[in-house]
């Protein structure tokens, strides 16, 4: 099993309010995704597999809040240089659906404040993907 790809916290679950999204590119680039009605949190990285650790180098991160009564859009933008490294396992695991997919867990929360752990892939089209909605907004700010 590899890590490219999109996973989702919501794999296990169904969740009408919140879900975490990682997304791994096979260029080392990626992103996690906080997801939640009318907002979301999404950081950049750029990432290296290391035996059973994962390194992390977070360098960009944008808060998004559509205002519901109006659909106006807010954001806030952040610079980043955060390192580190997180202990996983990959396993298989049986989603909502009683399938069988892949899984990746964390040893302890990937994202401060988010009690997700563990995350199962997911079939995305990555021309929806949440690295290039913040990419956008990166490009507002250099």
């Amino acid at each position: 099993m590899i890590l490219i790809g999109a996973w989702s916290s919501e794999a296990f679950f169904y969740d009408a309010f919140e879900d975490t999204q990682l997304e791994f590119h096979g260029d080392g680039t990626g992103c996690h995704a906080f997801l939640r009605p009318y907002g979301q949190d999404i950081t950049l990285f750029r990432w290296k597999l290391m035996k059973d650790r994962i390194e992390f180098e977070e360098y960009f991160q944008v808060s998004i809040e559509v205002n519901e009564n109006t659909n106006e859009e807010q954001y806030s933008t952040e610079s980043l240089e955060n390192n580190y490294s997180v202990k996983f396992f990959k396993a298989r695991g049986v989603n909502v659906a009683n399938q069988e997919i892949d899984v990746i867990a964390f040893y302890s929360p990937l994202i401060d404040g988010v009690n997700s752990q563990s995350f199962g892939m997911i079939s995305k089209t990555w021309d929806k993907s949440f690295i290039d909605v913040a990419r956008r907004y990166e490009q507002d700010i250099l």
